[in-house]
């Protein structure tokens, strides 16, 4: 090891010695000259005073190259104490450029959190030479970077190892953790302390290690990530402002599947799980592209097993994106036929991250598909959308009143429905008019009329000239009634519960409803091996009996009987549309019957087969997927309902795990349109009363759905 002493050292090492003496840690390094070895026990200890750090790391800087400095004979916790020290030097040195002012922000000693003048991330630039610290700056990122180079050379390492490297790169992982300021500084840090050259596994490695933590938020990852080499492109360089052209939504079943996007996190899904999922989509569509953002472990694994031309696996590097891909972004079509990722406004609380979803996959989709693609742009919509709550069918979005409840309470500048308000006729009329805006706001958005699945209730005639309108007890009562019925599909997305098949060649559309009572039926069908399949595939825990009894009782209980209440609502009034109406088995089953049912939020999942995605195959056949339910015989009474209406469908091996979090299949999964063709702006989208429901549209609300509660 060279430990030869620099030109200057010598005065540094006086400097030092004139500062007072401080406790050093009892341990010594007898190998080492003595006041090298000082100085590495000063910067080790967390009680030394900035300035004292910053002499003994002008000591350590001068004596030893960082390509030495891996010879210092230290443990792992001793080197990281070191690193520590360094970072308060540099600390010191930004203070003291600073001047006075920037000296006394900081604290003599430990705890320090908060920035003042000079702090540590004053100024967001790592290795800012106005602040003094350049020379400190540069030392650590040599430090990092040949602790890479040592494991690059090696050619393997162990997760232990990239463990211990990664913390190196954050100087001080408590700080880095704890104090934004401090994180700041290593951020700006971070790009330089691997070496451009180093092992794409090992930069990988590294990448999750540092970020799987979410410590670092989507903005600085994505900076990390794109100053390593990790990413094609950044978002900001595809972001454009809505509204620069106009957008195109394809309905529901209108034309084929081109590509599909799934998000299959090993947080949420084994990786054998999504292979076999993966695998099963293959063989069912073998010419689309699958894009499938996935975590560091699933993509290695599906490298391993599922590799093929059509397959994209784009790496999140462990953010916490959820399965649902559809709830929070559409994947729409330029007028010229490129794509455009158009994400949400709104946050849903519990998926927070899923803010990024769009933009991670407009900045990792690889270049080959990008150029098909039209260079994938994305904006960001005006108005808040879920687009589980959104039928595209017949040129309209169809909706209930719980698809607006977010803007609507926006609107009203409330954080909450309000029910008590719904006791008067004007309190109706208020949340509904609110709600009317809401609904204007979508069919802007989609491009066509919005129309509801559901009644709506009428409005108060107007008074006289200048009075105010007639109170009707009757009508306010029957207006009361409807708004609780609707309440009871509070909390349940509308893919869920509700699909919507497009009219053969001659004859009408049929709209396929879920049914409790058809639940219950299927349910008193139930041979030995259905009741098996069902305990096997969702891990429940009763034995078959009481399994039976449990579940025949939770389809009975107050909160399923509304919810079939409001589904009852729904067909009746889809049939008054021009619908033809068949009913769908929904089965409601109560958390408490999982073997496991810790951190499965909620009360209860549904198992259904309304939660499908449509398709028109280029031969003109309509088609439908999604999960198996896992029980055979209702599994093939929805292939027979579906077959009626003319659309073949398949299922596919069930995500128990997002099925459990009522998360089904369209929901855990979106769909980009085969291209049709250019499309040319005209006229503004027909609108039929306004919004295409006619005047009972202005009167829309909801009542209460818990956004949290379900994907």
């Amino acid at each position: 090891m060279d430990c030869k002493v620099r030109t200057g050292a010598a005065l540094l090492l006086g400097a030092a010695l004139l500062l007072p003496a401080r406790r050093l840690p009892a341990r010594r390094l007898p190998e080492l000259p003595v006041e090298l070895a000082a100085a590495i026990a000063q910067l080790e200890d967390g009680d030394l005073p900035p300035a004292q750090a910053l002499a003994a790391a002008r000591i350590l800087i001068a004596r030893v190259p960082p390509a030495a400095a891996l010879g210092l004979p230290l443990e792992a916790p001793e080197r990281q104490r070191l690193l520590a020290g360094l970072g308060r030097a540099a600390e010191a040195a930004r203070a003291a450029a600073a001047g006075p002012a920037g000296a006394a922000s900081v604290p003599d000693g430990p705890g320090r959190t908060e920035p003042g003048p000079g702090h540590i991330g004053g100024t967001g630039e790592a290795g800012d030479a106005a602040a003094g610290d350049r020379a400190i700056v540069d030392y650590l990122a040599a430090w990092a970077r040949e602790r890479g180079r040592a494991l690059a050379r090696r050619g393997n390492w162990t997760a232990a190892e990239v463990a211990d490297l990664a913390a190196q790169q954050r100087v001080e992982p408590r700080r880095f953790t704890a104090e934004p300021a401090f994180r700041g500084w290593v951020l700006a840090l971070l790009p330089r302390e691997l070496d451009p050259a180093a092992p794409v596994r090992l930069r990988d490695d590294l990448l999750l290690e540092l970020e799987h933590s979410q410590v670092i938020d989507f903005a600085a990852a994505e900076a990390l990530e794109d100053a390593w080499g990790a990413a094609p492109r950044s978002s900001a360089e595809r972001l454009s402002p809505y509204g620069r052209e106009p957008l195109r939504f394809d309905d529901d079943a209108g034309t084929p599947i081109a590509a599909s996007v799934f998000s299959l996190p090993s947080a949420f899904f084994d990786p054998p799980q999504a292979a076999a999922f993966l695998d099963a989509v293959r063989s069912m569509a073998p010419h689309r592209d699958l894009v499938v953002l996935v975590d560091l472990p699933a993509r290695r694994y599906l490298e391993r097993c599922c590799r093929g031309p059509r397959l994209h696996l784009l790496e999140t590097y462990g953010r916490s994106f959820s399965p649902w891909t559809r709830d929070p972004l559409s994947l729409v079509r330029r007028p010229g036929g490129g794509v455009v990722v158009l994400v949400r406004p709104n946050v849903q609380p519990g998926r927070e991250e899923d803010r990024n979803l769009g933009a991670e996959l407009v900045r990792q989709l690889p270049p080959d598909l990008d150029a098909a693609w039209g260079k994938v742009r994305w904006e960001v919509a005006p108005v808040p959308f879920h687009n589980g709550h959104v039928l595209l069918a017949d040129g309209a979005a169809w909706i209930s009143l719980h698809s607006l409840e977010l803007r609507t309470l926006a609107l009203l500048g409330l954080d909450r429905v309000p029910v008590a308000s719904f006791g008067t006729e004007e309190g109706i009329e208020r949340y509904f008019a609110a709600a009317a805006r809401a609904a204007d706001e979508l069919a802007q958005l989609y491009g066509r009329p919005v129309r509801f699945v559901h009644p709506l209730p009428l409005r108060r005639p107007p008074g006289g000239p200048g009075g105010a309108a007639r109170d009707d007890p009757a009508r306010l009562a029957a207006s009361r009634d409807l708004v609780e019925r609707i309440g009871g599909g509070a909390g349940y997305d509308l893919d869920s519960i509700v699909t919507l098949l497009p009219a053969p060649r001659q004859g009408r559309p049929t709209a396929l409803v879920a049914s409790l009572a058809a639940g219950r039926s299927l349910l008193s069908r139930f041979g030995g091996g259905d009741w098996e399949a069902l305990r096997r595939g969702y891990d429940l825990g009763p034995g078959v009996r009481e399994l039976a009894a449990a579940l025949g009782a939770a389809q009975q209980a107050p909160p399923a009987a509304r919810l079939d209440g409001y589904l009852d609502l729904v067909a009746a009034h889809l049939a008054t549309q021009g619908f033809r109406v068949d009913r769908l088995p929904l089965l409601v089953v109560p958390v408490r019957l999982l073997a496991d049912p810790e951190g499965v939020p909620g009360s209860e999942f549904l198992i259904g087969w309304n939660n499908v995605v449509l398709e028109t195959t280029r031969e003109g056949r309509l088609r439908a997927e999604g999960f198996s339910s896992l029980v055979p015989s209702g599994d093939g009474l929805a292939r027979r309902t579906f077959a009626a209406a003319g659309c073949h469908l398949d299922l596919l091996p069930a995500l128990v795990h997002s099925i459990v979090l009522n998360g089904g299949y369209r929901c855990a999964s979106n769909h980009l349109r085969a291209h049709q063709g250019a499309m040319h702006p005209g006229a503004p989208p027909r609108r039929e009363g306004g919004t295409g429901t006619g005047p009972a549209l202005r009167h829309s609300g909801a009542a209460g759905m818990d956004a949290a509660a379900r994907p």
